[in-house]
């Protein structure tokens, strides 16, 4: 009786410890964005192809991010439920600037430097933020690199 008490303690812990895990797992990256054409090979990627982009995506912590466009910061936060990247701007007022959403948002099999995702929401609501909105296309299948 006393071993199956303790499985089931065990078993308990090992469930709750797995569902208080946050998805954000993007702490600490800092991908450059790009247009991902699939039929590159991975290790095209990391051999051949060095994205350099003007546009950059610097997770801060679980739920901070900073974008980063040709020297301007613009700071935000974000979510990672799932294949589902959610990143919200914030204005100098803390108002919400620019939503994105990427779907199908996932690190690469073969590359753990990549990542993969299309955008499927593109909402600038500061026109400040415009120029950040303007490198997507909704729908436009991208890359996430993190060249180091």
């Amino acid at each position: 009786m006393k071993k199956k008490s303790v499985s089931l303690l065990v078993f308990l812990a090992v469930i709750l410890g797995a569902c208080s895990s946050p998805d954000n797992d993007l702490e600490g990256e800092v991908l450059n964005v790009f247009t991902w054409d699939p039929t590159i090979s991975s290790e095209d990627i990391s051999e051949n192809l060095n994205p350099s982009s003007n546009l950059e995506f610097d997770f801060k912590s679980s739920d901070k991010v900073e974008v980063k466009l040709v020297g301007e910061i613009f700071k935000g936060v974000y979510t990672l439920d799932g294949s589902v990247l959610s990143v919200d701007l914030k204005d100098e007022n803390n108002e919400e600037a620019l939503a994105m959403e990427f779907e199908d948002f996932n690190q690469h099999e073969e590359n753990a430097s990549l990542y993969t995702g299309t955008i499927s929401k593109l909402d600038i609501k500061n026109d400040a933020y415009h120029r950040i909105g303007s490198n997507f296309s909704l729908n436009e299948y991208l890359g996430f690199y993190n060249p180091e």
